[in-house]
């Protein structure tokens, strides 16, 4: 009989575990209500930095060959849950390779911007539908440049990006991680549209802290921002 209840016991504490965290849920986005807006991730994440790929920072204005970063880069773990920061429409559902992001899901909002998740795992939503903020979008991932990355075993992070008026998809991707310098020279609206911090796309919600700065900064090419 001991042995059986030894048996028992040994059985439940490795099997409830188990079937605990197959039951586990994605965090839900921290969020801010009223003005309908949420972070891309459930917690307050840090940009980027410290590695080759984000040696200036990850920032928004690292510098870059062919212009400024034009996004943060936010830290985190694989197959961490990505969240819709604002209601929308996928534009873009890449299950592929979209240029350099990889994995990506671009997302059109009320205001007239769009916002971009790059590098992701897993794309969960489909192309034309309709999000919510705080909707699961994907999961964070090394796919597109970032596969260098797991090589050097250093963590995955998300690339977010706010862009604001007619910006065509098609230059979006052949820029990669990075914006030239004159986001509005191909606009008929120019000085109205361009890329913006993504610190606009939250509404001010705090949803990134920036490392500690290590080095010499960068020196980003000129941008104009809107």
């Amino acid at each position: 009989m001991k042995r059986v209840l030894v048996a028992l016991t040994a059985f439940f504490s490795v099997a409830i575990p188990v079937v605990a965290n197959s039951q586990q849920q994605p965090e839900p986005p921290l969020a801010d209500p009223v003005t309908g807006t949420a972070c891309p991730l459930a917690r307050v994440a840090t940009v980027r930095g410290s590695d080759s790929e984000a040696k200036d920072g990850g920032g928004f204005e690292a510098a870059r060959g062919n212009g400024i970063h034009g996004a943060v880069d936010l830290n985190g773990f694989l197959g961490e849950p990505v969240f819709a920061v604002a209601d929308g429409k996928v534009v873009v559902a890449a299950r592929n390779d979209w240029g350099k992001l990889g994995k990506t899901v671009v997302l059109d909002h009320l205001d007239g911007g769009h916002t971009i998740y790059g590098h992701l795992h897993t794309v969960d939503v489909s192309l034309n539908s309709n999000v919510t903020a705080g909707q699961m979008i994907g999961t964070m991932g090394y796919s597109g440049n970032a596969k260098k990355l797991r090589a050097k075993n250093l963590p995955p992070h998300l690339h977010f990006a706010y862009v604001r008026g007619l910006v065509p998809l098609a230059r979006i991707r052949n820029s990669g991680d990075s914006l030239a310098t004159s986001p509005t020279s191909d606009n008929i609206l120019a000085g109205v549209t361009g890329v913006l911090h993504p610190i606009w796309a939250v509404r001010f919600l705090k949803c990134w802290e920036n490392p500690l700065p290590t080095g010499a900064p960068s020196v980003p090419s000129t941008l104009i921002m809107r």
